[in-house]
């Protein structure tokens, strides 16, 4: 005889504080020749970087190195024959976000973007959390779906995940075009299962210990 089954899905949310904050800044140089407008670009990424560096602990990191011909160019950004570009990206704690962006653009910098992430370990740590009370949700559905058939939830036979980020971590992402002191708002990180039970008599269910109640889980499906 074929074991009878029900099928559940769900989803949980947690959400938390960033705790990492990347700062893409840009440095310009132009120059008559490509030469000249790299080597402004770089002290002027060099003078950048210190500033930075006096005021807060950091990571640095060089991402573009480019220089464009204005000639060579349909609508050129600039009367200089050339301009060099260095971009690098500044890695921080999210309170030091607003000061890097007042020092680097203070230092003749450009502001690209900040965007605010979890670092890894909190990141693993609030989508575990999600998922158990993801896991948690299904089977409480399971249960209320077994019961109105006189029956009882047994153990689970497969176990599906499907994260509501299939193409990256979650960030909040700010242009700083106004006010730096803006707060960066809590990331949310969302799980979603889906649950296969077998169902059983009522008298032979063992007990789960996965009853406790989780308010802030949200549900999105019923049985199959």
């Amino acid at each position: 005889m074929t074991a009878r089954t029900v099928t559940t899905t769900a989803s949980a949310t947690r959400t938390a504080a960033p705790d990492s904050a990347t700062v893409a800044v840009t440095a310009l140089g132009e120059g008559a020749s490509a030469a000249r407008a790299r080597e402004r670009a770089q002290t002027r990424a060099a003078t950048v970087r210190r500033a930075i560096e006096a005021v807060a602990e950091v990571t640095i990191e060089t991402v573009d190195h480019r220089v464009t011909n204005a000639g060579a160019s349909f609508e050129p950004e600039t009367d200089a024959a050339f301009r060099a570009v260095e971009e690098f990206h500044v890695r921080c704690e999210p309170a030091a976000a607003a000061t890097i962006v007042v020092e680097a653009t203070d230092a003749g910098g450009t502001i690209d973007s900040v965007q605010y992430a979890l670092t890894e370990g909190t990141r693993d740590a609030v989508q575990d959390d999600a998922l158990a009370a993801a896991v948690r949700r299904a089977r409480r559905k399971a249960e209320q779906v077994a019961t109105t058939e006189g029956l009882a939830v047994g153990e689970a036979q497969t176990v599906t995940t499907k994260p509501e980020y299939p193409g990256g971590d979650p960030v909040v992402d700010d242009a700083w075009e106004s006010d730096p002191a803006v707060h960066p708002a809590p990331i949310s990180v969302t799980e979603r299962v889906e649950v296969a039970y077998e169902l059983v008599a009522a008298e032979t269910a063992e007990p789960t210990g996965v009853a406790d109640i989780d308010e802030t889980a949200t549900d999105d499906s019923g049985k199959d």
